[in-house]
């Protein structure tokens, strides 16, 4: 074989030995880079459960506020909160917030501005559809967003919730279908009020015969000169009881109601009452 030859040989041997070494190098290089990729993640993951640990411990006395702060976190409200423990929620990165949410097991909510708009437009059609009465909700639903807005340190105890109608106490005068002699103590819930006028029926009494709900709270609470604290407290009174009416399933409003102390809790029961309501449903389908 001529020498040629051998060179020519030799040079591919060794071209074939470069390629594979640098091939070789290059996959060790990845393998290790893979392995400490690997290490640095596992490592954020045990400071995030770490962080979420020890805010459950410190935020232990709100932490059934909890999922308040997560509504917060979605609708992206820049803001300090009356509620501490929405505040510091607010501060934590957002893979700490899923740790604490998933620690705390707490489902996370996703909601935007836009979806609560649309589902109050939708909560418009139900109030005109079942007859509950006047509009509250017009100029953009500024009430209720106002309860957020400038309320949110009012207390809600200052409003006394008891004082409607008992529709079950209410009965016909002297038998007369036509004539309803009306329960006038006035201590009942506007929730038992809006239930018991939607299934009106079920009870044996006209709905024509009962002053629609809304109406109701407008001439009960003299809405029409109120104070505008109590405005928007009664707006999202009534944004959260017709959900709670509307809605298929009370069960899927995960919150202890009797919770709720300022109206920056109440804004965001109302929106889990919103979401509960009107856009759960869309996004699970969405999903399948």
């Amino acid at each position: 074989m001529s020498l040629e030859i051998w060179s020519f040989v030799v040079d591919v041997l060794s071209l074939i030995a470069t390629v594979v070494l640098t091939v070789a190098i290059y996959w060790l290089q990845r393998s290790h880079e893979k392995e400490r990729e690997q290490m640095e993640v596992e490592a954020q993951k045990k400071a995030a459960a770490e962080a979420a640990r020890v805010f459950l411990i410190d935020n232990e006395d709100e932490i059934e506020y909890l999922p308040l702060s997560a509504i917060a976190k979605s609708l992206k409200l820049k803001r300090k909160h009356h509620r501490a423990i929405t505040t510091k929620f607010l501060r934590c990165g957002e893979e700490v917030q899923k740790e604490i949410l998933k620690q705390a097991n707490f489902q996370p909510i996703e909601v935007s501005k836009e979806q609560i708009s649309a589902a109050l437009k939708l909560l418009k059609d139900d109030i005109k559809t079942y007859y509950f009465g006047r509009d509250v909700l017009y100029g953009g639903a500024k009430y209720f967003h106002w309860g957020m807005e400038r309320y949110s340190d009012e207390k809600t105890e200052i409003v006394n919730p008891y004082r409607f109608e008992d529709i079950r106490r209410t009965h016909f005068y002297q038998g007369d279908s036509l004539r309803l002699l009306k329960d006038t103590s006035y201590n009942g819930t506007l929730y038992g009020y809006m239930y018991d006028y939607l299934h009106s029926a079920d009870l044996g009494k006209s709905k024509w015969l009962l002053q629609p709900p809304i109406d109701m709270v407008w001439s009960q609470c003299n809405l029409a000169g109120c104070p505008e604290e109590i405005m928007t407290f009664w707006t999202m009174r009534i944004v959260i009881d017709c959900c709670r009416v509307f809605a298929e399933s009370e069960e899927d409003i995960i919150f202890d109601e009797d919770l709720i102390e300022t109206q920056e809790d109440m804004y965001y029961y109302a929106v889990m009452a919103l979401y509960s309501t009107y856009i759960a449903k869309k996004v699970e389908s969405a999903n399948e």
